[in-house]
């Protein structure tokens, strides 16, 4: 839908945005109005449930994808109607559905079941898209692909927290390149907890892992030295920096 700027009628849109109920509601029984003027009737603040369900109820006003979302998202219409309008629409909708604040509850967490569901039949490039966009209801889904592709861009997703990271990373099973991403990444790459969980983590490459183990204060190092469950070349190395530290001070002490 793309919207010819010289036959739009402006003044029309400024209109409709300034309309009261009763008048957005005369207007919609009037007829006439294109798929632009049935979205900005749609975003007036005073465009009440029932004017929602008169352009729900018409398939001529149901053609258009941006309809169709905005109506599957509007406080007050049927739930029956707004989730009968998910299974229309495609995933990058599904998503804003899923994350408009004014979304009904129950609507949202159809749009969250029906991506949850997607998300092993989209295409890969799809998934890489909505992992940068996704909320954390998604994060399973896609963190559950074990691609790491996918997995590097989750790293750019604002909602992404410290703890989901250490988690993946400990527990998660990811692929050797995600780890090597995260520690290149300029934000996740600089935090402490997520550095050293790198360290301690069996899946993380070795050079990496030692790379940041001579960073670490001698308190994590000597943690590392003593746990079994790292991987015996770090914990050497561990215990090799803190031997080495050890001689050094002696050395010190005796100048």
């Amino acid at each position: 839908m793309k919207r010819d700027s010289l036959a739009y009628d402006g003044f029309m849109a400024d209109r409709i945005a300034d309309l009261t109920s009763d008048e957005l509601m005369a207007l919609v029984r009037d007829g006439g109005l294109d798929d632009f003027q049935i979205l900005d009737v749609l975003r007036n603040p005073f465009c009440t449930p029932q004017i929602a369900e008169l352009f729900a109820s018409s398939r001529d006003h149901l053609g258009t994808r941006a309809i169709r979302e905005k109506l599957a998202g509007f406080p007050g219409l049927s739930n029956a109607q707004a989730i009968g309008l998910l299974g229309s629409l495609p995933w990058s909708s599904l998503l804003a559905v899923a994350q408009t604040p004014k979304t009904p509850p129950l609507v949202r967490r159809q749009a969250e079941r029906k991506l949850i569901h997607q998300v092993p039949t989209m295409a890969r490039g799809e998934k890489i898209a909505m992992a940068r966009r996704a909320h954390r209801a998604l994060f399973p889904a896609l963190i559950g692909s074990r691609d790491d592709k996918i997995l590097t861009a989750l790293l750019d997703n604002p909602r992404l927290v410290e703890n989901d990271l250490v988690v993946l990373i400990n527990t998660g099973e990811p692929p050797i390149e995600f780890v090597s991403a995260v520690a290149r990444h300029h934000r996740w790459g600089q935090i402490y907890g997520v550095r050293k969980v790198i360290v301690e983590s069996p899946r993380s490459p070795l050079p990496l892992a030692l790379s940041i183990l001579v960073q670490l204060p001698r308190t994590d190092q000597k943690r590392i030295a003593d746990r079994e469950d790292v991987a015996a070349r770090v914990r050497s190395a561990a215990a090799a920096l803190l031997e080495r530290s050890k001689t050094d001070e002696g050395d010190r002490s005796s100048v």
